[in-house]
């Protein structure tokens, strides 16, 4: 197979995006446009892996981007102020997808382009807490400039800057500002595509790199994971807005697999599970507060709750997520987790109480949230009005992706059984079959 032909995925997005420039002005238009775009994507992608069986480990990662961008597009509700952002989602998909799919070259400068792009929508959205807008800006600008110099040196240092621009992405404290941000502050179906597509796209760039990380500064990582995920949850517990208490959650359960990353010095395939499975739940929670703002505004935690008996179909989705999102069998989180744990790379350590209270501080938090919106005293004063078709459609995809992470049989991410499956060993990275 040809280098251009592997830049099929990334050209195709981007002339998706192109041409829905032309269609800024006609929302309708441009939405449908971007819906059968992401399909097409998603085809391209699966077409490409049958081109390139030798690669084929990163499809299930690389399918997951169009699947994100196709069911967080769905549910958006027509209208123009929300068409910069659909067209920015899909700029973000293209170039995700040269980052999965290119050479490292190529790759790199797509995952400068992708935290540059990011940067740049912080920029120019208004946001209640400027603050955390600048310091997301920062971060995301400051992993771009780590990308970028890890194309201008050497080894030792060019795999530490690609591992702390990778770190802006897949979030590690303290370079996790951008993610915050970027999930708390963009508008339309940015947050929802953006929760998958950066941790996914950091994690591929760690997984290229993490052979290569020194075991001192592998000890360091994990370490500065454990304080991330202690951190993660603290922050969440503070939070009075619900996007800010899922993106901070977010953030302590990519700490985690930083945790295992670093401490067993592997990636068994169920790390992908997991990988995908908080992303997904990650961005369907967002999606739905979306729903919630697009009827309500930004209001307050504290202001907004009783939901269940007016919104019906809100609750049950929204309450299957949060199952997910804290670990609950039969969804992907826990399969993932349970997976990663009983792995043979893995042993019991005194750090996994830490990992422990951080779980049932998501359980906790992510409880309360639900409880507090569907479940507190009903506002009369609010006129509800329960998920039409498309917004139920959106978020039930979360659901199913997550049921099927969960169930899918292991062959389909076991290392032994299948030869599409990476396996990372810190100093021998190898294609198991």
């Amino acid at each position: 197979m040809t280098f251009s032909a592997q830049l099929w995925p990334l050209a195709v997005a981007l002339t998706v995006a192109a041409v829905g420039l032309a269609l800024l002005r006609k929302p309708d238009a441009l939405k449908v446009w971007l819906v059968i775009g992401a399909m097409v994507s998603l085809g391209t992608v699966g077409w490409t892996a049958g081109q390139r069986p030798a690669h084929a480990a990163s499809l299930p990662l690389t399918a997951l981007l169009p699947l994100a961008a196709f069911a967080s597009l769905l549910g958006q509700a027509v209208h123009r102020r929300q068409c910069g952002g659909w067209l920015v989602s899909f700029l973000g998909l293209g170039l995700s997808l040269g980052v999965l799919t290119a050479e490292p070259a190529l790759a790199a400068f797509c995952l400068v382009a992708v935290l540059a792009v990011v940067a740049a929508a912080l920029l120019l959205a208004p946001s209640r807490e400027p603050s955390s807008g600048l310091w997301g800006i920062g971060t995301l600008g400051l992993g771009a400039l780590m990308a970028a110099g890890s194309l201008m040196t050497g080894p030792p240092v060019s795999s530490l800057a690609w591992a702390l621009a990778c770190a802006t992405a897949l979030p590690l404290v303290p370079l996790h500002k951008g993610f915050v941000a970027a999930l708390t502050i963009l508008p339309a179906n940015l947050p929802g595509f953006l929760a998958v597509a950066l941790p996914v796209i950091g994690f591929h760039g760690l997984l290229t790199v993490l052979p290569l990380v020194p075991p001192a500064i592998a000890d360091a990582l994990g370490a500065l994971a454990l304080a991330g995920v202690a951190y993660g949850s603290l922050r969440a517990f503070t939070q009075s807005r619900a996007a800010s208490v899922v993106s901070y959650g977010g953030a302590a359960f990519y700490c985690i697999l930083w945790w295992y990353l670093c401490s067993t010095r592997t990636a068994p395939a169920h790390t992908v599970v997991y990988l995908s499975a908080v992303g997904l739940a990650t961005g369907g929670l967002l999606l739905a507060w979306h729903q919630l703002r697009a009827r309500y505004g930004e209001i307050d935690l504290r202001a907004l709750s009783g939901l269940a008996r007016p919104m019906p179909r809100f609750a049950v989705v929204l309450s299957l997520l949060a199952l997910a999102a804290i670990g609950l069998p039969p969804f992907g989180v826990y399969a993932g987790m349970l997976g990663m744990l009983l792995a043979p790379s893995f042993t019991w350590s005194s750090a996994l109480p830490i990992i422990l209270l951080g779980w049932l501080a998501a359980a906790w938090y992510l409880f309360a949230l639900v409880q507090r919106l569907l479940f507190g005293a009903h506002r009369p004063e609010y006129r509800h009005e329960d998920l039409r078709g498309p917004e139920w459609a959106s978020l039930a995809l979360f659901v199913v992706f997550l049921i099927a992470l969960g169930i899918m049989p292991d062959r389909w991410f076991d290392p032994g059984a299948t030869p599409l499956t990476r396996t990372v060993v810190m100093g021998a990275p190898s294609w198991s079959r």
